[in-house]
């Protein structure tokens, strides 16, 4: 009997023992599943990371991707996707969600595969998946093709690890949203603080005063949090001020308890986010009050923008009647108070989100969106008109945009330079804060050269050099400098030859440019390498002789004509003319008919040794070029008149080797043209 109770007491160990882990982890990813039904995502993912390594499931990669997504971690996301589509039966929604992490990742090719592997498994949403997946090429143009005017800084000064953005001109500096560690969380038994944001982890966003110590933003800044009016336990902000700054707008979490306003049924803290005002009097803001729309029970409305006159209020929503996911909507001041919401319509607002609009002084229209073609994430754009009459959005493009989340752009009074928030590679902190200004840049356009020796490249002063407008014709000249080198100022969107002097050089003589397209400073760089002397450019050959009326070439004239031939096949950028003279016996119009039979003759003999066609052409000249005092009525001897019957060949054309150096530096040659980048 004693040792059937032992028995069985070790039989009850061992199923214990057994089933104690599973229980473990049975309770882990109960508690998991609280904090991710809670939004608590920066909880949820250190019990998540521990139970896919201790027994993967679907269930537990699938929420751990999604966390990862949710707070904007694209590169742990873009692993936990991955490790999801390596499970059966998998949502293939999920391609969708690993493309999406791709390509704000900068893995343009790896989306698009995704993309439309998702466009296959899926046929209903083919057409929208297609569409993403083309998406992918037009980012990568825009991304590797950046608009080199745009000039781009992180603001060190007012960034930290934490998440920085949406600032606005106030007062002496700036209000901005962070939520960086200002004021030391209060922390209760359960090791959770009271300021901690369960989704990030962080403090939760509060609205900061930034004031300018020594006008500059070099970190020198006495920073102050917003006044309570403003600031409550859990989120505040971003803000827009009226046009006088005695009125801000600002998004505030609108906070529930009731478990009955949220269709997941969440017991605990549900936040949606809504719209407060509050109005400075005295130097003093109010307490914040309601936008008369907001019902945080059902949707959340956030992200305030004023339009110059203070008249229409903009915003986000996901209140009923959007295209999907947050729309922006628009509210008018009718004097007595604020109009019913309406949507933006169609030209703005898509099936996914349009967030953080924000008016220009001229009336333009900027805000954010993941639903038109973007980089990646959220991406800036641009579209004119009002209310709900709009242009067809404009992407901003980079460097505005990256493949990661660009918003909350703000204007400076010139409407070239200003504010962005972006979460890109290479910043601070989570969200970082970027002065950009558009300025246009002063453009201008030159050509600059040198003349060398060729074979030794000493540079050749006196050079007479051409510049010619292809559409106008008119040409212009300069001799080259004592170091050789030469310069021409251009005008844009135009076509030029840039040629030597052809009656005495040759060797790389004439090139073509054009400005045509170019939208920054460029300098184009040509370099002639060319040989001097009449020799060089004027070849005689003397021993070709032709019977009394006849224009064959004889056997001993061929030696000659193949000295042609070798030079045609080491200098191959070179076109040949053949020039034929006759004596001055005879008439001159026979004259010019036979020396043009001749040079032809000559012209004949090198294609038939396999001359190039396109290279040779060639020319009579009669007895108008002779080389002594044998004309018409001078007796000479017949030695003399033999040096006039001759055929040369002459360099007429050749194609030179341009360089191309775009956005040089013109101070050293061009001291009178400023602005060059």
């Amino acid at each position: 009997m004693k040792i059937k109770k032992i028995f069985f007491i070790i039989i009850s160990l061992g199923v214990v023992i057994y089933l104690l882990p599973l229980r473990l982890l049975s309770d882990d990813l109960d508690k998991a599943n609280k904090y991710y039904e809670r939004y608590d995502y920066k909880y949820a993912i250190e019990i998540y990371e521990r139970l896919l390594n201790d027994k993967p499931t679907l269930e537990v990669a699938q929420k751990l991707a999604n966390c990862y997504r949710f707070i904007n971690n694209t590169v742990e996301a873009e692993k936990a996707y991955a490790t999801v589509l390596t499970f059966p039966g998998f949502d293939p929604i999920n391609y969708v969600y690993y493309a999406e992490m791709l390509k704000q990742n900068a893995k343009f090719d790896q989306a698009k595969r995704n993309y439309l592997i998702y466009a296959e498994r899926v046929p209903a949403k083919a057409d929208e998946a297609v569409k993403l997946a083309n998406g992918c090429d037009a980012a990568r143009l825009w991304l590797e093709n950046p608009d080199l005017n745009v000039k781009l800084v992180n603001e060190s000064g007012m960034n930290t690890e934490y998440s920085d953005f949406s600032p606005i001109p106030y007062d002496k500096g700036f209000i901005f949203v962070s939520d960086r560690e200002f004021l030391k969380p209060i922390v209760n038994k359960d090791n959770k603080s009271k300021k901690i944001y369960g989704w990030t982890g962080n403090p939760y966003l509060k609205l900061y005063q930034a004031e300018n110590q020594n006008d500059t933003l070099d970190g020198n800044l006495k920073l102050t949090l917003m006044p309570e009016q403003i600031n409550d336990q859990f989120h505040s902000g971003p803000a827009t001020l009226s046009a006088d700054g005695r009125v801000m707008y600002f998004t505030k979490a609108g906070v529930t308890n009731d478990p009955d306003v949220n269709t997941r049924k969440i017991k605990n803290l549900v936040m949606r986010k809504t719209i407060y005002y509050s109005v400075k009097q005295n130097g003093v803001w109010t307490q914040a009050l309601p936008f008369p729309y907001n019902k945080p029970y059902e949707y959340s409305i956030e992200h305030p923008a004023l339009s110059p006159d203070g008249k229409i209020l903009y915003f986000a929503s996901d209140m009923p009647g959007t295209l999907g996911g947050m729309d922006l909507f628009y509210s008018e001041n009718t004097g007595s108070g604020w109009s019913k919401p309406k949507n933006c319509g169609p030209e703005i607002n898509t099936p996914q989100d349009e967030v953080f609009p924000y008016v220009r002084k001229d009336g333009k229209l900027f805000f954010s969106s993941r639903g038109h073609i973007t980089i990646g994430g959220l991406d800036i754009f641009s579209a004119k008109g009002e209310k709900s009459n709009w242009t067809e959005p404009e992407n901003l493009k980079a460097p505005l945009n990256s493949p990661k989340d660009d918003f909350g752009i703000y204007y400076f009074d010139d409407n070239l330079t200003g504010f962005i928030s972006s979460n890109r590679f290479g910043g601070k902190g989570s969200d970082d804060i970027y002065l950009f200004d558009t300025k246009p840049k002063a453009v201008f356009f030159a050509v600059q050269g040198e003349v060398v020796e060729k074979g030794t490249d000493n540079p050749i002063s006196g050079v007479k050099i051409f510049l010619v407008n292809k559409s106008t014709g008119k040409e212009t000249s300069l001799l080259s400098d004592a170091d050789g080198s030469f310069k021409f100022n251009l005008d844009k969107e135009t076509d030029y030859v840039v040629r030597g002097d052809l009656d005495k050089y040759f060797s790389r003589q004439q090139g073509e440019i054009t400005t045509k397209g170019a939208k920054e400073s460029t300098v184009y760089n040509v370099k002639f390498e060319v040989e001097k002397g009449e020799d060089a450019y004027l070849v005689r050959l003397n021993n070709i002789y032709y019977d009394f009326d006849k224009y064959n070439i004889r056997k001993d004239a061929e030696p000659e004509l193949n000295k042609v031939l070798n030079f045609m096949s080491t200098t191959p950028n070179v076109n040949i003319e053949l020039r034929s003279h006759t004596d001055s016996r005879g008439s001159a119009a026979y004259n010019l008919v036979l020396s043009q039979k001749r040079a032809l003759s000559a012209e004949n003999y090198l294609l038939k040794k396999g001359a190039n066609k396109e290279r040779l052409s060639a020319k009579g000249f009669g007895e108008t070029q002779l080389l002594n005092k044998c004309s018409d009525g001078v007796k000479c001897t017949k030695e003399e008149h033999q040096l006039n019957r001759r055929t040369e060949f002459k360099v007429v054309k050749v194609t030179p080797t341009i360089s191309y150096a775009p956005a040089y530096k013109l101070e050293p040659l061009f001291p009178s043209i400023s602005g060059t980048k």
